[in-house]
């Protein structure tokens, strides 16, 4: 969906809360691109990072360097206007201007029958490789995807096909279960391992009174798993099922949320797959990072502040919350533009946000902004 552009104001609001403990339980190729799509660099914190009338999203973080998907402005050939296709963009984390933007439509050679879509990018601790989801689909079907791989290519090559390609494969247990067909929150554990959920990608249709149709996309993680970064193989991480949300903790550990309880922390050892309670969230957390040593929540739920009444959005939080392990308080952050969707670790106490422009059902376009916890 393509929404306005706003260069709406983002503001946080500080809230401490104590906590109770659960319980236990056990480039070259493609050249810089786009170079007059960047806003102006800025001192200041919070910091808007992208300023563009379509998508920026899933970002990720490596050597003062974010990288993130675009939604691309490619037309026609069925790519526009909607701006199915998604790009990889790079920009440094403090801001500026982006440099490099590769794109399918121009690093892919013609004719080529399908809408590519690269996202949840992260490129390795040594710079040299890049990790992202690459999905295919038809140029005339919006509900539904040909293919689509878990990909490791060199960093300015992401359109070779002789790269790392593995398709992502779990089934969750119990009565009807659902398939997981795509990675999110990928991460680097180190040189040759890689992190990520397994997740459920569903596409929904909306009609309204006449012509009108909303095309959204829910995302449901079904397990923590890895990925060897030379084969493609993996496997699901002990005690991993039903994670949806997770951080690498400094110790090595990861913290997780599970969808029975995903208001609670818990420390999972992923050579043993013990876990562990360590404290709890005010809400239902949607996404975990580790920042400045402490895990840091997207939390929900949206609320009007005018009204105190939740509003109902199909994805993200209405607050970052970060947790004190020693003490059990929050540190709460609220007063965002929109539903938090994602959250990136940016160095010491800074992480990057992608935030959607308003509270709407069905959500508009993000902006990335780089945020400091006080």
């Amino acid at each position: 969906m393509r929404g306005p552009r706003r260069a709406a104001r983002l503001a946080t609001r500080l809230v401490l809360a104590s906590l109770a403990l659960a319980g236990c339980e056990h480039g070259a190729p493609g050249g810089v691109q786009g170079l007059g799509e960047v806003g102006p660099f800025s001192a200041t914190l919070p910091r808007r990072l992208t300023f563009y009338d379509g998508d920026d999203h899933t970002p990720s973080v490596t050597g003062g360097v974010l990288v993130y998907s675009r939604q691309s402005d490619a037309e026609p050939g069925g790519y526009g206007p909607a701006g199915r296709e998604q790009c990889l963009a790079f920009l440094p984390v403090e801001g500026g201007t982006i440099r490099q933007l590769l794109c399918p439509h121009r690093l892919i050679a013609q004719p080529d029958s399908f809408v590519d879509t690269w996202f949840e990018p992260v490129v390795s601790p040594d710079g040299s490789r890049i990790v992202y989801m690459w999905m295919r689909s038809t140029r005339i079907e919006a509900l539904a995807f040909l293919d689509a791989y878990l990909t490791v290519n060199a960093v300015d090559r992401p359109q070779d096909t002789t790269g790392v390609r593995a398709r992502v494969g779990y089934v969750e247990a119990g009565v009807n279960p659902r398939h997981a067909n795509i990675a999110t929150r990928v991460t680097w554990v180190d040189a040759e391992r890689i992190r990520f959920l397994a997740t459920f990608e569903h596409i929904i249709k909306v009609k309204g009174g006449g012509a009108e149709r909303i095309d959204d996309t829910l995302y449901y993680p079904l397990a923590l798993m890895e990925m060897d970064a030379a084969t493609g193989a993996m496997h699901a991480i002990p005690g991993g099922d039903s994670v949806v949300a997770y951080a690498t903790a400094p110790d090595g550990a990861i913290w997780v949320v599970r969808a029975p309880d995903p208001a609670a922390l818990l420390r999972l050892d992923p050579a043993t797959g013990v876990r562990a309670p360590v404290g709890r969230f005010s809400s239902e957390a949607l996404d975990l990072a580790a920042v400045d040593g402490a895990p840091v929540a997207v939390v929900s739920p949206v609320l009007d502040l005018a009204t105190a009444l939740q509003v109902p959005v199909v994805r993200g939080g209405g607050a970052v919350e970060r947790l004190d392990l020693a003490t059990g308080l929050l540190l709460r952050m609220t007063d965002f533009t929109g539903p938090v969707v994602r959250i990136a670790a940016a160095g010491g106490r800074r992480f990057v946000a992608e935030v959607e422009r308003a509270n709407v059902p069905f959500g508009v376009p993000s902006d990335l902004w780089l945020l400091e916890v006080p």
